[in-house]
């Protein structure tokens, strides 16, 4: 396979088509076809209870196993030094239980193609694009290897011994130090003399539908040492297997995939990938280069996307933001089209404002000739496509749902009272007066506190009784209210600690 290296760390396949554009963190899994209802349903009844109880079987052989493996061994012992002799045979024979587990789970039929390289030869097997636990697969398939997982993987019932027998190298995302650390737990293991297994890592540090392979970190790529690029895929027609940021729960998912009559699943180890000396002195550009080799050899794109947009999605989910999946897109695309500041989008407020069904409802005609950008620019159909509701392809969307992401958008990093005040334009009156409803409407993504609470401030500032209340008179009203701490706080994400795919409804 000829792959070309690029010798520049920002991507040129940035810029995107509109045919071209995925959004990597969403998925959409219905049971819409009759037949596959049909037989959902009837492997629920028939086999799933069965699939259930061997898999059950197999995990307890596999923490059996791993438990006899580790017997005796300090938690010092098994993170400085290989384990060996029996106890190796043990995590082998761990590692033959949990592939027994993905048989019994639908896994019957998984196609390994090229051959996995030495320890020596590749310290490091770098995987792509990272789908969900199902990966863990290939961990199997790699001696097995060590991996990389987070801290409070450990405490895990079962599953917690499986992963310490292949002696793991532990990130605690909580930490601010945590990537320095776990630079250096890679480095001191693939220089180490002993007989450490390979290193797998999952690059890419989040999950998402493998339509595209996001960006991967450059953590694993510092030591400047040959990796063997793994790219694998799920065969099946409907993907039941991706944890997405948006999109169906774990619960969901794993029913979908437990009662599927197979789950195809290929494993490509690509050749060992020899840095040149550029890479090795730019673990970005070796990152981006190894991301890319992968993702052409599964004829998919890289994308922007990256492990630092869970941040955002996680503070706009934290704050029952709509569209959070979507933050990623709606930023690089304002961005291309010179909206970052959020000018535009505030002078859209004095021009339309109030805003009714009638001037909210809008085509993608009006949509570009309101924001001033042009209308096949690809970065503009992209935008106005995500707040198609559902993709219904209605043709239109409401101009208040892009307002209310792009004035939050704009103003990251700034106090939320700036915000409130935009909201006020956004939900108000033409004498930006808002109501009881729009105001709880207003403050629900800046705040904690309840409707009834709201309701109890709206009152407060509405001495006239009229039903209606300026941005003046709610602060007036909150000025010895925890409220205004809140508002005071500036408008940003906290620091990331961890996915909530399994959150997610």
């Amino acid at each position: 396979m000829e792959f070309h290296r690029s010798t520049d760390v920002s991507d040129p396949a940035a810029r995107i088509r509109e045919e071209d554009y995925v959004n990597p963190f969403v998925l959409r899994l219905d049971l819409d076809d009759p037949w596959e209802r049909r037989k959902t349903y009837l492997m629920t009844l028939l086999v799933l209870p069965i699939r259930a109880i061997l898999m059950g079987l197999c995990l307890l052989m596999a923490w059996v196993f791993a438990s006899i493996g580790l017997y005796g061994l300090t938690e010092k012992e098994r993170r400085s030094t290989p384990i060996s002799g029996w106890r190796r045979e043990m995590r082998e024979l761990t590692a033959l239980a949990m592939r027994m587990l993905y048989f019994f789970g639908s896994f019957h039929r998984i196609k390994v193609n090229g051959v996995c390289a030495s320890p020596r030869e590749a310290p490091l097997v770098v995987v792509g694009p990272h789908y969900s636990l199902f990966d863990s697969i290939i961990v199997a398939y790699c001696g097995p290897s060590t991996v990389v997982a987070k801290s409070k993987a450990a405490d895990l019932p079962l599953i917690g011994k499986i992963i310490d027998i292949t002696q793991p190298i532990y990130v605690c995302r909580e930490d601010p130090n945590s990537r320095h650390i776990t630079r250096h737990l890679i480095i001191e293991r693939v220089i180490s003399k002993e007989d450490w297994p390979q290193i797998l890592i999952f690059p890419e540090g989040t999950c998402s539908n493998g339509k595209a392979i996001v960006q991967f970190k450059p953590g694993a790529f510092g030591p400047g040492l040959p990796v063997q690029p793994v790219a694998i895929r799920y065969t099946n027609p409907i993907n039941t297997v991706s944890w997405t940021w948006q999109g169906p729960g774990v619960p969901i998912l794993l029913w979908r995939t437990l009662t599927s009559l197979n789950t195809g699943f290929e494993i490509n180890f690509l050749p060992v990938y020899y840095p040149n000396e550029q890479e090795r002195n730019d673990a970005k550009l070796y990152a981006l280069n190894v991301r890319n080799y992968i993702a052409q050899s599964l004829g998919i794109p890289g994308t922007e996307h990256g492990y630092n947009d869970c941040k955002l999605m996680n503070y706009m989910i934290a704050i029952g933001m709509p569209y959070f999946a979507w933050s990623h897109d709606i930023g690089k695309m304002r961005k291309w089209l010179g909206l970052t500041d959020g000018t535009v989008e505030k002078k859209m407020l004095d021009q339309f404002a109030p805003f009714t069904e009638e001037n909210a409802r809008i085509t993608l005609s009006e949509f570009a000739n309101r924001l001033d950008v042009p209308i096949k620019n690809d970065s503009t159909r992209i935008l106005f496509k995500i707040f198609e509701k559902n993709n219904d392809c209605s043709g239109l969307i409401d101009f208040r749902e892009y307002l209310l992401l792009a004035l939050f958008m704009s103003t990251l990093g700034k106090p939320k009272l700036e915000l409130l005040k935009l909201l006020f334009k956004l939900y108000g009156n033409d004498q930006h007066q808002i109501t009881r409803e729009g105001l709880y409407r207003t403050v629900k993504h800046l705040s904690s506190i309840s409707e009834e609470q709201c309701d109890r401030l709206f009152s407060k500032a509405d001495i006239a009784n009229c039903g209606l209340i300026s941005i003046e008179q709610f602060e007036g009203s909150i000025n010895c209210h925890p409220i205004l701490i809140d508002l005071q706080e500036l408008n940003e994400p906290k620091p990331y600690a961890t996915p909530s795919q399994a959150k997610i409804s």
